[in-house]
Parts: structure tokens; C-alpha cells; sequence
């Protein structure tokens, strides 16, 4: 990735730059939808989306990562509200003009640090047979629940943590 992305910026779910990458990314699932239609459908998506984040994790807050100035990639995180050490990777998208450069890898690792630092577990759902799948395990996420044929819940440890050694004698 080009060394000229700019720290992370933490934003509200309403904000404009995150949405238009969200958008983004809903317009290309669409893609065989006239504009007119698509448009609309993209916009109610959103607000179901973004609102159904809120209603889940009411703490939910947006990572906005730019590159020269432009915003190329989000994610949304949360507190687990069961567990004071988790942090839970409720979305994560790159616009199509950054994709294949490492912004989402950035973009991972910086939360990934940021967990670490804190101690803190990192969650995510993710559906069983996404190419994500493979991307997040190779990070470190391993499957930890879930319905082999839907979604799988993902968990990684913070860096550096063991399993506790016990004694046999």
C-alpha cells in the first residue's frame, strides 16, 4: 500500500464519506438495476443497515482511513456488551479504487493494534464460504461458533497471549 494514508479518523455512522463508500459498494451488487431504481434501494439499504448497527451496538462508531486526502476505506466497531476486554468488528468495506492495494489489511491491522494494546479480543460474524473467510484467518481469526452452512463467528486473541501451561507432576 502507498505510504500516504492518513491516520485513521473516528466518525459518526451518518457521516457522508463513510456512506458514499457504503454506497459504494451496495451500487455494485446492483449494478444490473437502472440508476433510478438503484439509487432509491442503495439509500433504504443504508439507513436499514447503518440503524440496525446502532440498534445492535448502540456505541458502534465508523474508522474512516483516506489516502491522499480522499476517504478509500471504513469499519465499523463496537464494545461486546458482555465482555469489558472485547471489541467486535461489526463491518468493514474499501472503495473500488484502493481495492487490491492493502488498504483493508491497513485498515485491520490498525484495529487489530489498537485491540491489542488494550488486550482486547476482536470479534466478527462472517458467511461461511466469503473469500473474507480465508482473509480473516489469515490475520489470525479462528471459526469459534456458528452455523457451518451461514454465518460463522470469528475470534481472534490479542497478539502475544498463551494458553496457560499446566504442570503434570
Amino acid at each position: 500500500m502507498d505510504d500516504d494514508a492518513s491516520p485513521i479518523e473516528r466518525v459518526s455512522l451518518d457521516d457522508p464519506r463513510l456512506r458514499a463508500i457504503a454506497a459504494e459498494e451496495l451500487h455494485q451488487r446492483l449494478n444490473r438495476i437502472p440508476v433510478a431504481v438503484a439509487g432509491p434501494l442503495v439509500e433504504v439499504q443504508l439507513t436499514s443497515k447503518f440503524a440496525g448497527l446502532l440498534a445492535q451496538h448502540p456505541d458502534a462508531a465508523g474508522l474512516l482511513l483516506s489516502m491522499d486526502g480522499a476517504p478509500v476505506a471504513y469499519a465499523v466497531t463496537a464494545d461486546v456488551a458482555d465482555s469489558a476486554d472485547a471489541v467486535r468488528l461489526c463491518d468493514i468495506a474499501v472503495s473500488a479504487t484502493a481495492r487490491g492495494r492493502g488498504v483493508g489489511g491497513r485498515l485491520l491491522s490498525i484495529i487489530l493494534g489498537e485491540a491489542d494494546a488494550a488486550e482486547a479480543v476482536v470479534t466478527l460474524s462472517v458467511w461461511h464460504d466469503a473469500p473474507a473467510r480465508g482473509w480473516y484467518e489469515r490475520r489470525g481469526f479462528a471459526v469459534a461458533g456458528g452455523d457451518g452452512d451461514g454465518y460463522l463467528e470469528m475470534r481472534r486473541e490479542p497478539a502475544g497471549e498463551y494458553p496457560s501451561i499446566h504442570s503434570v507432576a
